[in-house]
């Protein structure tokens, strides 16, 4: 376990994540000087705020800690450059100072991933999971028991680092980890149900995974000062570039290749996790119900091909890539409405990153 932790410490993550699109873009609108510093101190902190237990907590949740794209300290940092990025050094009347702005988008970051991760651990003993980040799952190497108060852990310290930024700040953090419940428990009430309506599936996103990237951008804008109809605009920005997010992964699970997916096409629909996709291709081909329904039962390989060819073959994926285009539409309407806060620097550099996050392979 030292090994492990050694090798995926706060130096081997920031190496890693550097070399990414997405960082590499943040950088490019600071300096890369000023995104390194910001993400070790995030990094760190997370590192921090996970050893801060027994050491057989410590140990369960090290490698969850390890991995990840780190997106949500991203964008709590991302915003609150928008602000101030490329302009003079120094505070502009009545806002903070640059550094404090950075130290709190570092902790508000933070507390959006300790949410994430907490998330993940959950998830992962709900559905059983072998595999996370190309390493086993906590609960399979631990145990459900240790793996669900490692969950609880991560809650604990991420409530505790929002509580210490303030009031309102510690409010979204549980009202956040509120809605992240209610999209899973939504999620949950629809599987192997090819039946599930849209409205179901948007509502299960929303709180999965949208949720949380609009609390990370309004964390940014938070540690900014900006005024809160700014803040509420920052905050949409989050939650439709996450809504684009989430159904280009959705899209990616039926398309993509095994080798950049860590798992194997149809993942989802082994799991009767319905998407988008799938739902259209239902009320486009009513026959694929039947089969949707029989994989509670019979979830074996032959089955899923056949199922995901019936997808593919259909207009679902196509539906699908029309619904990124909304969400990522509504994501630059939401900048524009926050456009008074921004630089034009920070205003291209947060639109850059919807087409980023949102415009992968598919």
């Amino acid at each position: 376990m030292d090994a492990l932790l050694t090798a995926a410490g706060p130096e081997a993550q920031l190496s890693r994540l550097l070399g990414t699109a997405p960082h590499r873009l943040v950088a490019g609108c600071v300096t890369t000087g000023r995104w390194e510093s910001d993400l070790r101190a995030c990094l760190d902190l997370l590192a921090d705020q996970s050893a801060a237990a027994d050491g057989l907590i410590t140990e369960a949740v090290a490698p969850v800690v390890a991995g990840g794209k780190r997106l949500r300290p991203l964008l709590a940092l991302a915003t609150a450059y928008a602000t101030w990025c490329c302009a003079p050094d120094g505070a502009a009347p009545g806002r903070p100072a640059r550094e404090e702005v950075c130290e709190r988008a570092v902790r508000g970051g933070a507390v959006a991933e300790l949410l994430h991760l907490a998330s993940l651990v959950h998830d992962d003993v709900m559905d059983e999971a072998d595999v996370r980040h190309g390493a086993p799952t906590v609960n399979v190497r631990e145990g459900n028991i240790r793996a669900v108060l490692a969950g609880d852990f991560l809650l604990a310290r991420a409530l505790a680092v929002a509580g210490d930024l303030g009031p309102r700040e510690g409010a979204l953090g549980c009202a956040t980890f509120v809605r992240l419940c209610e999209g899973q428990a939504r999620e949950s009430a629809t599987l192997f149900d090819p039946a599930r309506t849209e409205d179901a599936y948007y509502e299960a996103i929303t709180g999965k995974t949208a949720a949380l990237l609009s609390a990370a951008c309004r964390l940014g804008a938070m540690a900014a000062g900006v005024d809160a109809a700014a803040e509420q605009a920052l905050a949409d920005y989050g939650h439709h570039l996450g809504l684009a997010y989430q159904l280009v992964d959705d899209l990616l699970d039926l398309t993509g290749p095994a080798y950049r997916l860590g798992k194997p096409a149809g993942h989802d629909l082994v799991e009767g996790v319905f998407t988008l996709p799938v739902l259209h291709a239902v009320r486009e081909r009513p026959r694929l119900a039947g089969p949707l329904a029989a994989l509670r039962e019979d979830a074996g390989d032959g089955a899923v091909q056949d199922v995901l060819g019936e997808v593919l073959a259909s207009g679902g994926p196509a539906y699908a890539r029309a619904a990124v285009a909304e969400q990522t539409r509504h994501a630059a309407g939401a900048l524009s409405a926050a456009a008074g806060a921004l630089t034009p620097a920070g205003h291209a550099m947060l639109s850059e990153l919807v087409t980023c996050l949102a415009g992968r392979t598919y």
